[in-house]
């Protein structure tokens, strides 16, 4: 079952970014789903121009999506595209964390005292994903981390939030058709 997307893509804790104060059409289409994507989703559409990711830019474009970030995440990010491995793509590093900063919004949160605990990842690099996807009351975490889609039917129970593949992700969101006239992205 698809939770039903949040009715606001902007809550107090989060800054509007520039997209979200011009893309007021885009909002009148209805409410945005808020999504969490890990670091290798960032990668598939920074590096590899992964054609499962187009429709997850697509919707981001278009504000079917709200991807959060904070900073933890960011962190990650930005320490994982120096990896060795994308140094043969070439990826102007300022322009793909320029690229994150327009799809997505900084999300800044503390947590609350109360908060139900988590379940903990196996992988402890990636609770990090969990813990904003709860505090951001998302509505998906996307990722393709076994430990995290091991997750995937406790959150859902549990904690109100998917985690799946991007694949799975796209076809739940009914995400496909929103590419189906878009050309193809070139990689940055």
């Amino acid at each position: 079952m698809v939770p039903a997307p949040v009715t606001d893509s902007i809550s107090p804790t989060l800054a509007p970014s520039p997209q979200d104060l011009d893309n007021t059409a885009a909002n009148l289409a209805g409410p945005a789903y808020r999504v969490i994507l890990d670091s290798n989703i960032w990668i598939d559409i920074l590096v590899f121009d992964d054609p499962v990711s187009r429709p997850i830019v697509e919707a981001l474009k278009s504000g079917r999506l709200c991807a959060l970030i904070d900073a933890r995440c960011l962190a990650e990010l930005t320490y994982v595209l120096d990896y060795p491995q994308f140094a043969r793509h070439a990826i102007d590093k300022s322009q793909a964390l320029a690229r994150v900063a327009e799809l997505s919004q900084q999300f800044s949160w503390t947590a609350p005292d109360d908060q139900p605990a988590l379940p903990k990842c196996k992988d402890k690099d990636d609770q990090k994903f969990l813990e904003l996807a709860q505090a951001a009351s998302a509505d998906w975490l996307v990722s393709k981390d076994r430990a995290l889609l091991k997750l995937s039917r406790r959150t859902a129970r549990d904690f109100g939030f998917q985690i799946g593949v991007p694949a799975s992700f796209v076809a739940a969101c009914g995400l496909e058709q929103d590419t189906a006239a878009a050309p193809p992205q070139t990689a940055t």
